[in-house]
Protein backbone atom coordinates (compact mmCIF):
# COMPACT_ATOMS: atom_id res chain seq x y z
CA UNK A 1 0.00 0.00 0.00
CA UNK A 2 1.71 3.62 -0.89
CA UNK A 3 2.64 5.67 1.94
CA UNK A 4 0.40 8.50 0.63
CA UNK A 5 2.60 10.95 3.02
CA UNK A 6 5.49 10.65 0.87
CA UNK A 7 4.70 9.50 -2.33
CA UNK A 8 2.92 12.29 -4.48
CA UNK A 9 2.88 14.91 -2.02
CA UNK A 10 0.84 17.67 -2.48
CA UNK A 11 3.66 19.86 -0.79
CA UNK A 12 7.25 19.59 0.02
CA UNK A 13 7.90 17.25 3.04
CA UNK A 14 10.76 18.36 5.44
CA UNK A 15 13.13 15.92 6.77
CA UNK A 16 16.16 15.90 9.09
CA UNK A 17 19.49 13.77 9.39
CA UNK A 18 21.56 13.54 12.41
CA UNK A 19 25.50 13.96 10.83
CA UNK A 20 27.48 11.51 13.46
CA UNK A 21 30.95 12.16 13.31
CA UNK A 22 34.08 10.26 14.99
CA UNK A 23 37.86 9.70 14.55
CA UNK A 24 37.36 10.30 10.47
CA UNK A 25 34.41 7.84 10.52
CA UNK A 26 30.60 8.80 9.85
CA UNK A 27 27.80 7.05 10.88
CA UNK A 28 25.94 5.88 8.02
CA UNK A 29 22.75 3.50 7.64
CA UNK A 30 21.75 1.29 4.82
CA UNK A 31 17.89 1.86 4.13
CA UNK A 32 15.28 -0.83 4.53
CA UNK A 33 12.57 0.94 2.38
CA UNK A 34 12.14 3.65 0.07
CA UNK A 35 12.85 5.98 -1.16
CA UNK A 36 16.43 4.82 -1.21
CA UNK A 37 16.22 1.12 -0.87
CA UNK A 38 19.07 -0.20 -0.26
CA UNK A 39 21.15 2.71 -0.54
CA UNK A 40 23.52 4.40 2.13
CA UNK A 41 22.57 7.80 4.07
CA UNK A 42 22.97 9.66 7.79
CA UNK A 43 20.25 8.89 10.09
CA UNK A 44 17.24 10.60 9.49
CA UNK A 45 13.65 10.72 8.25
CA UNK A 46 10.36 13.50 7.83
CA UNK A 47 9.43 15.81 10.60
CA UNK A 48 6.15 14.90 12.68
CA UNK A 49 3.06 17.60 12.89
CA UNK A 50 3.88 19.45 16.22
CA UNK A 51 7.83 18.50 16.25
CA UNK A 52 10.42 20.78 16.29
CA UNK A 53 13.72 20.08 13.77
CA UNK A 54 15.71 19.13 17.10
CA UNK A 55 13.09 16.84 18.44
CA UNK A 56 12.89 15.01 15.11
CA UNK A 57 16.45 14.59 14.33
CA UNK A 58 16.86 13.07 18.11
CA UNK A 59 13.70 11.34 17.27
CA UNK A 60 15.17 9.40 14.27
CA UNK A 61 18.55 8.77 15.22
CA UNK A 62 17.07 6.64 18.67
CA UNK A 63 14.19 4.90 16.01
CA UNK A 64 17.55 4.81 13.61
CA UNK A 65 20.85 3.78 15.44
CA UNK A 66 19.77 3.42 19.06
CA UNK A 67 21.97 6.14 20.20
CA UNK A 68 20.79 9.32 22.30
CA UNK A 69 22.30 12.76 20.49
CA UNK A 70 23.15 16.28 21.55
CA UNK A 71 22.39 19.03 18.48
CA UNK A 72 25.32 20.80 17.74
CA UNK A 73 24.34 22.87 14.57
CA UNK A 74 22.58 22.68 10.99
CA UNK A 75 25.51 21.50 8.86
CA UNK A 76 23.94 21.19 5.45
CA UNK A 77 20.19 21.54 3.29
CA UNK A 78 19.25 19.31 0.77
CA UNK A 79 16.13 19.26 -1.97
CA UNK A 80 15.50 15.62 -3.11
CA UNK A 81 12.98 15.87 -6.14
CA UNK A 82 11.86 12.51 -7.67
CA UNK A 83 9.79 12.04 -10.96
CA UNK A 84 8.33 8.83 -12.15
CA UNK A 85 7.86 7.53 -15.62
CA UNK A 86 5.03 9.77 -16.36
CA UNK A 87 7.03 13.50 -15.01
CA UNK A 88 4.89 13.76 -12.05
CA UNK A 89 6.61 14.18 -8.95
CA UNK A 90 6.41 11.13 -6.80
CA UNK A 91 9.11 12.49 -4.13
CA UNK A 92 9.91 15.93 -3.22
CA UNK A 93 11.45 16.61 -0.03
CA UNK A 94 13.91 19.61 1.98
CA UNK A 95 16.19 17.93 4.18
CA UNK A 96 18.07 19.78 7.06
CA UNK A 97 20.90 17.95 8.47
CA UNK A 98 22.29 18.86 11.84
CA UNK A 99 25.82 18.13 12.99
CA UNK A 100 25.50 15.86 16.40
CA UNK A 101 27.43 14.00 19.60
CA UNK A 102 26.66 11.10 20.73
CA UNK A 103 25.88 10.93 24.36
CA UNK A 104 24.00 7.43 25.35
CA UNK A 105 22.66 4.57 23.78
CA UNK A 106 23.95 1.09 21.85
CA UNK A 107 24.47 1.63 18.55
CA UNK A 108 22.02 -1.20 16.64
CA UNK A 109 20.29 -1.24 13.53
CA UNK A 110 15.80 -0.08 14.12
CA UNK A 111 13.19 -0.67 12.09
CA UNK A 112 14.02 1.55 9.29
CA UNK A 113 18.19 0.26 8.58
CA UNK A 114 19.18 -2.63 7.19
CA UNK A 115 22.23 -1.71 9.01
CA UNK A 116 24.41 1.18 10.74
CA UNK A 117 27.94 1.51 10.44
CA UNK A 118 30.69 3.79 10.91
CA UNK A 119 32.49 4.45 7.81
CA UNK A 120 35.35 6.15 7.08
CA UNK A 121 34.63 9.44 5.27
CA UNK A 122 36.92 8.97 2.13
CA UNK A 123 36.21 5.13 2.04
CA UNK A 124 32.18 6.44 2.25
CA UNK A 125 32.06 8.09 -0.84
CA UNK A 126 32.39 4.77 -2.67
CA UNK A 127 29.31 3.29 -1.52
CA UNK A 128 25.83 3.43 -2.85
CA UNK A 129 24.41 6.31 -1.57
CA UNK A 130 21.26 8.83 -1.34
CA UNK A 131 21.70 12.13 -3.77
CA UNK A 132 21.60 14.07 -0.53
CA UNK A 133 23.70 11.92 1.76
CA UNK A 134 26.33 12.07 -1.35
CA UNK A 135 26.74 16.02 -1.70
CA UNK A 136 27.15 16.16 2.20
CA UNK A 137 29.71 13.42 2.31
CA UNK A 138 31.02 15.99 -0.49
CA UNK A 139 31.46 18.77 1.18
CA UNK A 140 32.43 17.06 4.15
CA UNK A 141 35.72 16.25 2.58
CA UNK A 142 36.12 18.72 0.65
CA UNK A 143 38.82 21.62 1.44
CA UNK A 144 38.33 24.31 3.47
CA UNK A 145 39.97 27.79 4.77
CA UNK A 146 39.83 28.73 8.19
CA UNK A 147 41.30 31.11 10.24
CA UNK A 148 41.81 30.62 14.12
CA UNK A 149 42.43 33.25 16.71
CA UNK A 150 42.44 33.44 20.44
CA UNK A 151 39.18 34.55 20.29
CA UNK A 152 37.35 31.61 18.31
CA UNK A 153 38.90 29.07 20.62
CA UNK A 154 36.43 28.19 23.89
CA UNK A 155 38.92 25.29 24.95
CA UNK A 156 42.25 23.65 24.02
CA UNK A 157 42.02 19.79 25.31
CA UNK A 158 45.15 17.70 25.19
CA UNK A 159 44.89 14.03 26.69
CA UNK A 160 45.31 10.36 25.73
CA UNK A 161 42.18 8.83 25.15
CA UNK A 162 41.07 5.89 26.95
CA UNK A 163 41.90 2.78 25.73
CA UNK A 164 44.42 4.40 22.91
CA UNK A 165 48.41 5.26 23.21
CA UNK A 166 48.70 8.40 21.71
CA UNK A 167 47.67 11.68 22.73
CA UNK A 168 45.10 13.77 20.49
CA UNK A 169 44.69 17.87 21.21
CA UNK A 170 41.41 18.84 20.74
CA UNK A 171 40.74 22.62 19.82
CA UNK A 172 36.94 23.58 20.71
CA UNK A 173 35.69 26.60 19.17
CA UNK A 174 33.63 28.99 20.38
CA UNK A 175 30.54 28.17 17.88
CA UNK A 176 30.84 24.19 19.01
CA UNK A 177 33.08 22.71 16.14
CA UNK A 178 36.40 20.56 17.10
CA UNK A 179 39.59 20.33 15.47
CA UNK A 180 41.57 17.12 16.73
CA UNK A 181 45.07 16.93 15.85
CA UNK A 182 46.77 13.63 16.82
CA UNK A 183 50.08 14.14 19.07
CA UNK A 184 52.77 13.48 16.07
CA UNK A 185 51.08 16.13 14.20
CA UNK A 186 51.41 18.35 17.15
CA UNK A 187 54.79 17.59 18.04
CA UNK A 188 55.93 18.10 14.63
CA UNK A 189 54.28 22.02 14.15
CA UNK A 190 55.30 22.84 17.65
CA UNK A 191 58.99 21.91 16.86
CA UNK A 192 58.93 23.89 14.17
CA UNK A 193 57.04 27.31 15.75
CA UNK A 194 60.14 26.62 18.05
CA UNK A 195 62.57 26.42 15.29
CA UNK A 196 61.23 29.49 13.64
CA UNK A 197 61.13 31.80 16.69
CA UNK A 198 64.22 30.69 18.69
CA UNK A 199 66.77 30.96 15.51
CA UNK A 200 67.91 33.67 15.22
CA UNK A 201 68.08 34.48 11.11
CA UNK A 202 64.95 32.03 10.41
CA UNK A 203 61.73 33.39 8.78
CA UNK A 204 59.71 30.76 7.87
CA UNK A 205 59.48 27.18 7.42
CA UNK A 206 57.80 24.51 4.76
CA UNK A 207 56.68 21.01 6.73
CA UNK A 208 55.55 18.68 3.86
CA UNK A 209 53.42 15.05 4.43
CA UNK A 210 55.45 12.16 3.12
CA UNK A 211 55.37 8.54 3.37
CA UNK A 212 58.09 6.83 4.31
CA UNK A 213 58.88 3.44 3.41
CA UNK A 214 61.77 3.34 5.22
CA UNK A 215 61.41 4.22 8.82
CA UNK A 216 62.45 3.56 12.45
CA UNK A 217 60.34 1.06 13.72
CA UNK A 218 58.60 3.31 16.32
CA UNK A 219 57.69 6.05 13.76
CA UNK A 220 53.99 5.82 11.63
CA UNK A 221 54.87 5.88 7.66
CA UNK A 222 53.25 9.01 7.21
CA UNK A 223 55.60 11.76 8.69
CA UNK A 224 55.49 15.94 8.44
CA UNK A 225 59.12 16.23 7.11
CA UNK A 226 61.26 20.27 6.25
CA UNK A 227 61.07 20.96 2.54
CA UNK A 228 64.21 23.05 1.42
CA UNK A 229 62.64 25.84 0.45
CA UNK A 230 63.75 29.63 0.21
CA UNK A 231 62.46 31.51 3.01
CA UNK A 232 60.86 34.10 1.06
CA UNK A 233 58.96 31.95 -1.25
CA UNK A 234 57.34 30.26 1.89
CA UNK A 235 56.01 34.23 2.97
CA UNK A 236 55.11 34.40 -0.47
CA UNK A 237 52.97 31.80 -0.23
CA UNK A 238 51.38 32.22 2.84
CA UNK A 239 51.00 35.57 1.70
CA UNK A 240 48.58 34.56 -0.97
CA UNK A 241 46.73 31.67 0.42
CA UNK A 242 45.73 34.14 3.07
CA UNK A 243 44.67 36.84 0.79
CA UNK A 244 46.81 39.50 2.58
CA UNK A 245 49.05 42.16 1.41
CA UNK A 246 52.48 42.81 2.98
CA UNK A 247 50.84 45.10 5.36
CA UNK A 248 51.04 44.79 9.37
CA UNK A 249 47.84 42.61 10.62
CA UNK A 250 46.30 44.90 13.13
Amino acid sequence: MRDTRREYPEVPLVGVGGVLLKNGKILLAKRKNEPGKGLWSVPGGLVEPGETLEEAVRREIREETGLEVELVRPIHVAEVVERDEEGRIKYHYVLVDYLCKVTGGVLRPGDDAKEVRWIPLERAKDLPLTSSTKKLIEELTRGFFMVIRNRDVARVLMAVPKGHKHMRVIFELSDGSLIVFQEATMENVARAVVEVEMHPQRRAILLKGRELESRKEEYDRYQLLEEDVPEDEIEEEVTRLLGMDAERES
